[in-house]
């Protein structure tokens, strides 16, 4: 009996340092979980629904169509703009080639029936002359034919003088202020462009839809979350030492987590030492972590593509 007893005392103690020993080196572990940083899509202004293109838990890559917003409004400013622009480009266009062939071809025929009248006018005011000093012509006719010989060729020069001006481009100012015109009208393709496009929201890179908070057919606020997004570069290890732990840790440093479930642990690099202690989240206070002042580190998974969710509780061993 005696020996019997002896053998349990000795079972028992080398289960009880067992049972320590596991106790110690889990309190050596250090506490923690999994954060992820959130992408939030919204919208510049209010605008109501047409179509959600993807659903919740949906990996999404970038450039994706996430949300389509009603652009009815938007399309009609962008063909405004446009034809705006095309009439502005037209003027200039018109400005620098001068006039037109069929006024030309106007002022042409105008100045030759001129001509022909005012050489008509000529001749009869030289036979006017010529008979007036035999006494056939009176002094008044005379002086008749000689004012409307002279309004004929003023006429004359009055078409040639616009026939010229009408041949020339338009003057430079007016050139320039029309060019000023057609880049106004420029940007305002551009501007409405841009905003028919922001009617489009689309993932900036590979993500997970994490949640939908509106849905077709509501109307968002500006600004309001439509959807968030959990990129996979954004998923991190969290967690928390005491003081004289601190110094033990370096930034770059490489650390194990254990993560139930996980037979194996992931190794992770240290990215973030915080500069100040805070109190010791709730999330993780235990019996066995109650300190109650402790430093955040934060770690990025070394191997991309690892399937952390956020809220997962983990363990880190340095």
């Amino acid at each position: 009996m005696k020996l019997f007893s002896h053998k349990m005392t000795a079972i028992y103690c080398m289960a009880l340092v067992f049972i320590t020993g596991c106790r110690d080196e889990n309190k050596k572990n250090l506490q923690g979980y999994i954060e992820g940083e959130f992408v939030y899509i919204s919208a510049e202004s209010s605008a109501l629904i047409s179509k959600v293109m993807v659903k919740r838990g949906q990996n999404v890559t970038a450039g994706q169509t996430l949300i389509v917003l009603d652009d009815d409004y938007e399309k009609k400013q962008v063909e405004i703009a446009n034809q705006t622009h095309a009439s502005e480009a037209s003027t200039l266009a018109d400005l620098g080639k001068g006039g037109r062939d069929t006024e030309l071809d106007i002022l042409k025929a105008q100045l030759s029936q001129a001509q022909h009248d005012a050489e008509v006018s000529r001749s009869k005011f030289v036979r006017y002359q010529k008979l007036q000093s035999k006494g056939y012509v009176s002094e008044l006719e005379l002086e008749q034919s000689g004012a409307d010989n002279k309004m004929k060729w003023d006429r004359v020069q009055e078409l040639t003088s616009q026939l010229k001006n009408k041949s020339l481009p338009s003057r430079a100012d007016q050139i320039e202020a029309q060019k000023a015109r057609v880049e106004s009208s420029l940007l305002q393709v551009k501007q409405s462009q841009i905003a028919l496009n922001k009617r489009i929201l689309r993932s900036a890179g590979s993500a997970k839809v994490y949640d939908i908070m509106y849905h077709t057919g509501e109307v968002a606020s500006p600004g309001a979350p439509l959807i968030s997004l959990l990129p996979e570069d954004t998923i991190k290890i969290r967690f928390f030492v005491r003081n004289p732990q601190l110094y033990k840790i370096t930034q770059g440093m490489q650390i194990a987590v254990k993560i139930e479930g996980r037979e194996e642990p992931i190794a992770a690099e240290v990215t973030y030492i915080s500069p100040k202690a805070e109190f010791t989240p709730p999330v993780i206070f235990t019996s066995a972590h109650k300190e109650r002042m402790v430093f955040m580190i934060e770690a990025m998974p070394i191997e991309p593509g690892e399937k952390l969710h956020p809220g997962q509780p983990v363990e880190v061993i340095l």
